[in-house]
């Protein structure tokens, strides 16, 4: 008995049905690898992880101890004490930062960078006289003031988020010239950004504060904060 022919045409459907299959799984294939690569690279960018940043390894600068002249970042000379005291010594408040980064390194967390935030209450800054100039200058001098080449007194705020910023890169200075003096050699590697927050957050992790623009010197502060690069 004579075999059938087999159908040309129902092989060629056969032949591209396998190829369709085929290239629709590579396809699967070569996007979840991209998609590996995307959440590889996002994970491993030069933006701190703030992973440790528990409650217990956050460092508080208060407004009720330590206090910054009225729209000014002038570091409070308490402050400048309990950083680096009159003799270059380890002040009260670099101790505690140092017992922090301690603290978060025997626990197996590493520490690469140190993240200062400054905190405003809600009064508003309005247009201030600055160096005979008025309104915000942070966009001529933040920069200068960061590398050194100008004071932090030359820095003229425009809004809270100015003042925010603008203290807490003061602290960032006196705590970079500690940086210079100390031996201990975890300290001097760290790096440093400077943040603010504004009037927006509420002390103790209360979320976000409601329009207040009344003198409230417990919203008044510097969060120091601990984290790593990677």
């Amino acid at each position: 008995m004579r075999r059938k022919d087999r159908n040309p045409v129902s092989d060629t459907f056969n032949i591209w049905a396998a190829f369709t299959d085929l290239m629709s799984n590579a396809f699967l294939v070569i996007t979840l690898l991209l998609l590996l690569v995307i959440n590889s690279v996002a994970t491993h960018n030069s933006y701190p992880n703030s992973a440790n940043n528990d409650k217990s390894a956050i460092v508080t600068i208060s407004g009720k101890e330590y206090k910054f002249a009225s729209a000014k970042a002038d570091l409070p000379a308490n402050l400048q004490k309990d950083i680096l005291d009159e003799n270059g010594e380890n002040g009260k408040k670099l101790n505690e930062i140092l017992g922090k980064i301690n603290q978060l390194v025997n626990a197996n967390k590493k520490v690469e960078v140190i993240e200062v935030i400054g905190h405003t209450d809600g009064r508003e800054v309005g247009r201030l006289n600055c160096n005979n100039r008025q309104g915000s200058n942070l966009d001529k001098h933040l920069e200068k003031v960061a590398q050194n080449r100008e004071n932090i007194s030359i820095l003229c705020p425009g809004s809270n988020a100015d003042l925010g910023l603008m203290r807490a890169l003061a602290v960032i200075k006196e705590l970079q010239k500690a940086q210079n003096k100390t031996k201990d050699q975890r300290f001097k590697k760290l790096q440093w950004r400077a943040y603010s927050a504004a009037q927006l957050l509420l002390p103790d992790n209360r979320g976000f504060a409601l329009p207040d623009k009344t003198d409230k010197v417990e919203r008044r502060r510097i969060e120091i904060r601990f984290a790593q690069l990677d």
